[in-house]
């Protein structure tokens, strides 16, 4: 290793039998699990969970480097509280702040988008999860938007997208409005549930949509994004945006079966759903 690189630092925090490791490189969520198993995609050409302001007209690709990849400002790491914040995003004149705390089988992300230059700033939070393939469902009130360029098959009240990264060719994204509020990976007995607050399609940034699913069309380098986006607002000068995504992780009981359409695995998650809704109360 050159003497001059410096090794990058990563801050973890536990509750019960799951764990959470994020680094100070974007911030990134890098590992999350039950009982030592990331369930998160941590090898490869996109790892770990990130943040991006929406829609991607905002900057085009590849995104903001201050954001995405360049070396967090730790504020806080307690057992109760990691919180980083990212350098100023000079095209865009934001900032954005990373809290984590631990909550019931998981945590909740916290992330603060501050409008620290002189213009009012447009757009909605975006958190992008990489995971490895599996089972990615959600329920809705409609189907998947008319831009999307993969499918959904609709079951149990759901939408389900199963990858299978085989004959997958261009951009394979699947756009949701009218959500319920949550979206579910699941691959082997590992369940990632993440909750958030659900928007109107009024809200949704222009192109987006509040859910998103993405499959990467690479056989050499398999994964998908599970990502869900907040309100698109106006900000203005010296003010902030808030967003919050819990994060749960389970290992399925006994009998809960993994496969697309199953009836009891929508039952658990909804279960787990209104558990939280009900503790928050």
């Amino acid at each position: 290793m050159d003497s001059n690189q410096r090794s990058v630092q990563t801050f973890s925090m536990k509750t019960g039998a799951s764990t959470l490791t994020v680094s100070e490189n974007g911030g990134r969520i890098t590992h999350f699990s039950a009982n030592a198993k990331n369930i998160l995609v941590d090898a490869g050409i996109q790892t770990g969970s990130t943040f991006w302001p929406s829609p991607q007209s905002l900057w085009q690709w590849p995104p903001p480097v201050e954001l995405d990849e360049a070396p967090y400002e730790l504020v806080e790491h307690s057992p109760e509280r990691i919180c980083l914040r990212s350098p100023v995003e000079s095209q865009l004149g934001i900032q954005v702040t990373k809290v984590f705390s631990p909550i019931a089988n998981g945590f909740n992300v916290a992330y603060v988008i501050a409008n620290v230059l002189g213009d009012i700033v447009s757009m909605a939070p975006w958190e992008i999860s990489r995971v490895s393939g599996g089972l990615s469902f959600y329920r809705a009130a409609t189907p998947p938007e008319a831009h999307s360029t993969c499918d959904a098959v609709f079951a149990e009240g759901c939408y389900w997208y199963e990858y299978k990264v085989d004959g997958l060719t261009g951009i394979p994204k699947l756009f949701a409005n009218n959500s319920a509020g949550w979206l579910a990976y699941v691959e082997g007995n590992q369940l990632l549930v993440k909750t958030f607050p659900t928007i109107t399609p009024e809200e949704v940034a222009p192109g987006e949509g509040e859910v998103e699913i993405y499959g990467h069309a690479d056989v050499n380098n398999p994964y998908v994004e599970i990502e869900q986006q907040g309100p698109f607002r106006a900000i203005m000068p010296g003010m902030r945006l808030i967003w919050a995504v819990d994060w749960r992780i389970f290992e399925l009981p006994e009998g809960v079966s993994a496969a697309l359409g199953s009836r009891d695995l929508v039952e658990f998650v909804e279960s787990e759903v209104l558990r939280e809704a009900l503790q928050a109360i």
